[in-house]
């Protein structure tokens, strides 16, 4: 056996190992009991320990520095090796010892966010939240960072992601959406809600309509499942078992129904990699930004399209005969694209939404630095809320205990959404050139172009690419927030009649 297959026979079982971890991590938050959590941390600490073990054998290493020399690597190997060599080279930066603490901590800290949100109390979490932010920070002191701790946590979640890079986009992003939100607001001129906000809109309904969406996009659920979490999620293993969940509420519908396709996108992303590279670094999908992009671009692009409200008004009548009396496509379209600022990011408008996450992003420097310590984090959420959106939060649960991530460990990943946003807007307008007919397919309910099209630029694409390179070959122009800003003003204006 070659050096290349040997190091490719190690990946994959690294590669099982973390299967089997996400088939426990997605039962720990869907199906287990509650009197499990104590042995599932451990459990979860022994996959993350083994995999850390596996993956720092310094035999490993040998094979990589063997490999390396070799001049006649195809793209896959060297994105193989690429991948490997970054993985490695991290891993062998934290302890096996630390990693397996880590593991046991977002156990236990899972089991008091939830605790804490469902009773509303900030102080069940804070203990297990001041350490995830502790174990972030030694974390980006062994990985190491040229100018900011926090950028060692970024490049995690999108390689080369740092503050420098995020600071203007953000602030670029608040030059260009917050005079537009300033403007609807100005305006006044709000969609008739009173259809929506004067109905009960039952759980089983939302449910069926997920599902008729869901699988008109093009999931397979014969390599998938629904289920209902608290915070929705996309995992699974493979692409043969990919699991989605999202939430109800019976005083609206839209929530479900579009994180619904939020998933969904995450879901056809995994299910469309390419199956020849099973196991291997280059056949995952290419960072969160990139997996971002193909959910926002289902719930939002798609989603939000007044040819989408058109196709699915029929399935709304369907599964709500006595609620949509007298509602047309164009009053469906308006509803679900309400611009108004709100406290919970997941139902955010696609005007409002990167605030939410530029909130969350200036929130994480100020942790990781110091500059914001754990006890005076809820205030400090509100403060910015009202700063930014001009709304306060009446409890904890719809503040600063609404995310899942922190309990996670999960610093430095909100920014990858702001990400997926821009992402979502140049692949649809780099889509839209391949197909003239785009409007009148999705007024039509047909989706597959659309999906194939991401099947060939993106999904199928595995990780050959880094991520900036993967939108530049897609759309033949690097990553900008140019084509998001086009397509969200030229919305606006037809919504509202208003520019900023």
């Amino acid at each position: 056996m070659g050096s290349y297959e040997d190091l490719l026979v190690r990946l994959k079982d690294i590669d099982l190992i973390g299967q089997i971890g996400s088939l426990l991590g997605w039962d720990q938050e869907v199906l287990m009991p509650p009197n499990a959590a104590p042995l599932r941390a451990e459990q979860l600490a022994w996959i993350s320990k083994t995999a850390h073990e596996r993956l720092t054998d310094p035999k490993i290493g040998e094979l990589l520095e063997e490999i390396e020399l070799a001049s006649d690597l195809d793209d896959i190997q060297l994105a193989n090796i690429r991948l490997a060599r970054e993985s490695y080279d991290r891993a062998t930066k934290l302890p096996t010892e630390f990693v397996e603490e880590m593991a046991k901590h977002r156990s236990k800290s899972l089991i008091s966010w939830t605790e804490a949100r469902e009773k509303d109390d900030f102080s069940i979490f804070r203990d297990d939240l001041s350490i995830a932010i502790e174990h972030a920070r030694m974390k980006a002191d062994l990985l190491g960072f040229e100018h900011l701790r926090y950028d060692a946590l970024l490049d995690l979640y999108e390689s080369g992601l740092t503050v420098e890079k995020l600071d203007p986009l953000f602030s670029g992003l608040r030059m260009s959406v917050a005079p537009l939100i300033k403007a609807v607001v100005e305006e006044g001129k709000r969609p008739d809600m009173s259809w929506i906000e004067g109905n009960s809109w039952s759980q089983k309904a939302q449910e069926e309509l997920s599902q008729s969406v869901s699988e008109a996009i093009g999931f397979n659920f014969s390599s998938g499942r629904r289920d209902l979490s608290t915070h929705p999620f996309c995992g699974g293993p493979n692409p043969d078992d990919v699991r989605w969940t999202t939430r109800y509420s019976e005083s609206e519908p839209f929530g479900s129904l579009f994180g619904s396709m939020h998933e969904t996108g995450h879901g056809t992303y995994e299910q469309g990699r390419p199956r020849t590279l099973d196991f291997q670094p280059a056949g995952k999908a290419n960072g969160l930004g990139v997996h971002e992009s193909q959910s926002r671009l289902w719930e939002n692009q798609v989603g939000r399209s007044r040819e989408f409200c058109e196709w699915s008004l029929s399935l709304w009548k369907k599964h709500f005969p006595g609620n949509m009396d007298g509602v047309d496509g164009e009053q469906l379209w308006q509803a679900v694209n309400l611009v108004e600022p709100g406290l919970i990011r997941v139902d955010a408008d696609e005007a409002t939404y990167n605030l939410h996450i530029m909130i969350r992003f200036e929130i994480e420097k100020s942790l990781i630095s110091g500059d914001l310590e754990v006890d005076d984090l809820p205030d400090a959420w509100d403060e910015m809320y009202h700063q930014f959106l001009g709304v306060t939060a009446p409890n904890r649960s719809l503040g600063v205990l609404q995310d899942i991530h922190w309990s996670m460990g999960a610093i430095g990943y909100f920014p990858t959404y702001t990400l997926g946003n821009l992402y979502a807007a140049q692949l649809l307008e780099a889509a839209r050139k391949d197909l003239p007919n785009h409007d009148e397919q999705i007024r039509s309910g047909e989706f597959g172009p659309l999906l194939n099209w991401m099947r060939e630029n993106v999904h199928g694409r595995g990780s050959v690419l880094k991520p900036a390179d993967l939108i530049e070959e897609a759309t033949g122009h690097q990553p900008s927030p140019d084509a998001f800003i086009r397509y969200l003003s030229s919305k606006v204006e037809r919504l509202y009649g208003v520019t900023a």
